[in-house]
């Protein structure tokens, strides 16, 4: 088996589309069906991508065939909505770290509340 079809075997697992994750590991829709379909190799940067993308996919499987599909924290118990991966990037997870800090809060409260983002006295 390939690295092709063991990324198709993922793709499944995680239950999204072909070109969902084309688009989440930014490649053009279509493009690992026709990688598929044409049993090519796919390239290091390629590969970077998806591992970077998909935390929870197991980079020794997916290289080289050993071992488990996901990583054993999922196998685990850890339950994850299908894509979950691409659809939080490390930019979001940190916005969203900083949004919970008290004095941010703070602010977004009252620009909310009188849309100065500072309160008058």
């Amino acid at each position: 088996m390939k690295t092709i079809d063991r990324i198709a075997l993922f793709i499944e697992h995680q239950r999204i589309s072909q070109n969902a994750f084309d688009i989440s590991i930014g490649r053009p829709k279509g493009y690992i069906g026709k990688q598929t379909r044409s049993k090519a190799s796919i390239g290091s940067d390629i590969l970077e991508t998806i591992l970077r993308t998909y935390t929870n996919l197991n980079p020794q499987w997916l290289i080289s065939g050993e071992g488990e599909m996901v990583k054993i924290s999922e196998k685990e118990g850890e339950v994850k909505e299908p894509g979950a991966e691409y659809k939080q990037d490390p930019f979001e997870k940190m916005l969203l770290q900083y949004l919970e800090r008290p004095k941010i809060k703070e602010k977004l409260k009252n620009i909310l509340n009188d849309g100065e983002g500072e309160k008058t006295k």
